[in-house]
């Protein structure tokens, strides 16, 4: 018995990926990866490369998962409306510029294929930092992947924050969006939203 290098829970040595978090294993051949795997695990291992591609600042693995001629974004932090590929990709970058310490876990994960198209439903929760201030949050996210030469790419993500940090009226949206400006795929609670003010 091998132990996964994610998570840390024990793993059959003929494993492709973890049964538990989806990490890939060992140095196997992508072909050899996704004919051993299943679909819900091919995707599973798209999510968390994407989202390993935030907590490292990776651009060029961000962009490898996406289709950059259909990628779309809903982000849970302003701006709220649709973004494209561009939009979506510069505010991302830009943030890392000042993204530390990110961390994630994600619960609740199902996948659904529908030919050439799946969708991904979970629950993640990610806390780090944003010029040193602190921030928690819990999202719940839709990503729509689509195959393309037996690789599946991401053409679309919807991130909804829910609990504590859905209330307020849209008035007192509006003006965090003013004062805060946009830090995507990086919000704030209310408990912790004063601590990313900024300087004077």
């Amino acid at each position: 018995m091998n132990n996964c290098p994610k998570c840390g829970k024990a793993v059959k040595y003929d494993d492709n990926f973890c049964k538990y978090c989806g990490a890939s294993l060992g140095e196997k051949t992508a072909s050899t990866e996704v004919a051993s795997a299943s679909p819900d695990d091919v995707i599973k291992n798209v999510i968390i490369k994407r989202l390993d591609g935030i907590k490292n600042k990776d651009e060029k693995t961000v962009r490898s998962i996406i289709d950059a001629g259909r990628y779309s974004k809903f982000d849970d932090w302003p701006p709220y409306g649709r973004q494209d590929v561009d939009t979506a990709l510069k505010n991302e970058f830009g943030a890392f510029q000042v993204l530390s310490n990110y961390n994630y876990d994600f619960t609740n994960f199902k996948v659904d294929v529908i030919g050439d198209v799946a969708i991904a439903t979970f629950q993640l929760h990610y806390t780090g930092e944003m010029s040193r201030r602190p921030f928690e949050v819990n999202s719940r996210i839709t990503t729509i992947l689509l195959k393309q030469d037996a690789e599946w790419k991401i053409i679309h993500e919807h991130y909804s924050r829910w609990g504590e940090e859905q209330r307020g009226d849209a008035g007192q949206q509006q003006r965090r969006r003013r004062r805060w400006g946009s830090f995507p795929l990086v919000s704030c609670s209310p408990k912790t939203i004063n601590l990313i003010k900024p300087e004077p």
